[in-house]
C-alpha cells in the first residue's frame, strides 16, 4: 500500500479503526513529504481522540520535516471552532518550541479577535524574543482580551526594553492586573519598585497581585524586610500572601529572616490556612526553635499528613527548642494523633531517624511520651511502639517490658511474653 493510499484512508475512512492504523503506519514510513505533514495536521480535527493523538505525536516527532514546515500546516487550526481541535493544535505548537512563530505572525493581525488573542497566548510562551516587536503591536488593540493577552506575553518573552510600555497601561482597570504579573516577569529594580509603591494602594487586590509578583522577581532580601515591616499594617486576607512571599524570597536566596515575636500569630494563622505553600511559610517563619505558644499551630500541621513538614517539626522540638516546648508537644501529639488520620508508625518511624544523634532530655521525653501510649493503642501499634524503643533505647524496652510482664491484666502479659520471645530480648525474664 502507497503513502498516498494510507493517507486516503487516514482521513476518509470510516471505521475509527482503520484511520488509527493508517496513520501508525505512516509514522512507520519516516516520511519527510510535505504533503503527509499537511494530513497529519487534518488529522487533528478528527472526531477520533485516537486519531487525533497519533497524528498529534506524528507532527511533533517528524524531525525530518523543519519545524517552520511543521508549524505552517498546523497553525490554521488554531482559527477552527471546535476548542478541543483549537487546543491540541496549541499544544503541538507550543511543543514546536520558537521555531513555530513565524506560522503564527499572520494571525495576530486576523479580524477574529479570539484569533488574535490565541495566536499571542502561544507566542508569549515560545520564549522567542524576535517575537517581541510583534506582540508590541498589540498593546492597542480594540480588544481587552487580546490587550490582557500581549501585556502577558511581553512578560513572560521578558521584554524589559517595554517595561515602560506596560506600566503605562496600569491605568487601564481591565489589563491591570495582566501589567502587575508582566512587571513582576520582567523583574530588575525598576520593576520592583514599581510593585513596592503598589502596596500603598487601597485595593487589597491590588496588594496581592504586587505581592505575587514580587515572589517572582524579588532578587535581594532587602525587599523581604521591606515587606516585613509592612506585615502588621495589612489585612489579615493580605498578611497570609505577604508572609508567603516574605518567605519565597527568603528561601530562594538562602538568607534566614526573622519573625518578631509580637508577629508570631501571623505564622500561626498561615499553619491554618489551606494553601500548602503558605503553611510552609508560616513554619519557616516560626525558626530554627520553638515557642510553647507555638505548639497547637505546630500540632496541627503534623495533621495535614505532610511528610516533610511533619519530621521538620518533629526535628526542630528535638533538636533546638527547650525541654518545656518539647514536654508540652509531645504530653498533646498522640491525642492530636488520635483524633486524626495521621498514622502513629509513621511519626514512630521519623522520630526513630531522629533520635539516635539525640541524647538530652529532649529525646528523654518523646521516648517517655512514646512508652505512656503503650496500654492505650491496640496489639498492632504496641508492637509498633517496641520496635521503636528496641532501635532508639533498649533500655527504656526493657524497662517497659518488664512492667508488663508483672502486670494484673493478663493479656498484657501476653503481649509482653510474645514480644520478648519474638525479638528476643533476653534482658526480660519471663514468668
Amino acid at each position: 500500500m502507497s503513502a498516498q493510499d494510507r493517507i486516503s484512508l487516514m482521513l476518509t475512512a470510516s471505521d475509527a479503526s482503520v484511520r488509527r492504523r493508517a496513520a501508525e503506519e505512516l509514522i512507520g514510513l519516516n516520511l519527510s513529504d510535505r504533503e503527509v505533514i499537511i494530513a497529519f495536521a487534518k488529522g487533528l480535527t478528527d472526531t477520533d481522540k485516537g486519531v487525533r493523538d497519533i497524528c498529534a505525536l506524528a507532527l511533533e516527532r517528524a524531525n525530518n520535516v523543519p519545524i517552520p514546515i511543521r508549524a505552517e500546516a498546523v497553525a490554521p487550526l488554531i482559527t477552527k471552532e471546535d476548542i478541543e481541535v483549537r487546543n491540541l493544535a496549541g499544544d503541538v505548537l507550543l511543543k514546536f518550541g520558537a521555531a513555530a512563530v513565524d506560522a503564527l505572525y499572520p494571525y495576530l493581525s486576523d479580524p477574529k479577535e479570539d484569533n488574535r488573542k490565541f495566536a499571542c497566548d502561544i507566542i508569549g510562551l515560545s520564549n522567542n524574543p524576535a517575537a517581541i516587536p510583534h506582540v508590541r503591536k498589540l498593546l492597542s488593540d480594540v480588544d481587552d482580551n487580546v490587550r490582557c493577552a500581549a501585556v502577558e506575553s511581553l512578560g513572560f518573552l521578558k521584554a524589559v526594553e517595554h517595561l515602560g510600555d506596560i506600566v503605562a497601561m496600569y491605568d487601564d482597570e481591565i489589563v491591570r492586573p495582566y501589567v502587575i504579573a508582566a512587571i513582576g516577569n520582567l523583574g530588575g529594580k525598576q520593576a520592583q519598585e514599581f510593585l513596592l509603591k503598589l502596596m500603598d494602594e487601597p485595593d487589597e487586590f491590588v496588594q496581592i497581585s504586587a505581592i505575587d509578583a514580587l515572589a517572582v522577581c524579588a532578587d535581594e532580601i532587602g525587599i523581604a524586610h521591606k515587606l516585613l515591616v509592612l506585615l502588621p499594617k495589612v489585612s489579615a486576607d493580605v498578611q497570609s500572601v505577604l508572609l508567603r512571599t516574605i518567605y519565597s524570597i527568603a528561601f530562594r536566596l538562602q538568607i534566614a529572616v526573622e519573625l518578631p515575636d509580637e508577629l508570631r500569630n501571623i505564622a500561626y494563622q498561615a499553619l491554618l490556612d489551606d494553601e500548602p505553600d503558605t503553611r510552609i511559610a508560616g513554619l519557616l517563619a516560626l525558626g530554627k526553635s520553638y515557642d510553647e505558644d507555638d505548639v497547637p499551630a505546630l500540632l496541627h500541621e503534623i495533621t495535614r499528613n505532610n511528610p516533610e513538614t511533619q519530621k521538620h517539626i518533629l526535628s526542630i522540638v528535638l533538636v533546638n527548642s527547650t525541654p518545656a516546648v518539647a514536654r508540652e508537644f509531645f504530653d498533646r501529639l498522640f491525642q492530636v494523633l488520635d483524633e486524626s488520620n495521621v498514622q502513629m508508625t509513621e511519626i514512630l518511624g521519623f522520630l526513630a531517624e531522629l533520635l539516635p544523634p539525640v541524647h538530652g532530655e529532649n529525646g528523654a521525653i518523646a521516648i517517655q511520651a512514646v512508652m505512656r501510649q503503650y496500654s492505650a493503642v491496640v496489639q498492632d501499634h504496641r508492637r509498633d511502639i517496641i520496635e521503636f524503643l528496641l532501635a532508639v533505647s533498649r533500655d527504656a524496652a526493657i524497662h517497659l517490658l518488664s512492667d508488663e510482664i508483672i502486670s494484673d491484666e493478663e493479656h498484657r502479659v501476653e503481649d509482653a511474653v510474645q514480644f520478648v520471645r519474638f525479638y528476643n530480648v533476653r534482658e526480660v525474664v519471663l514468668p
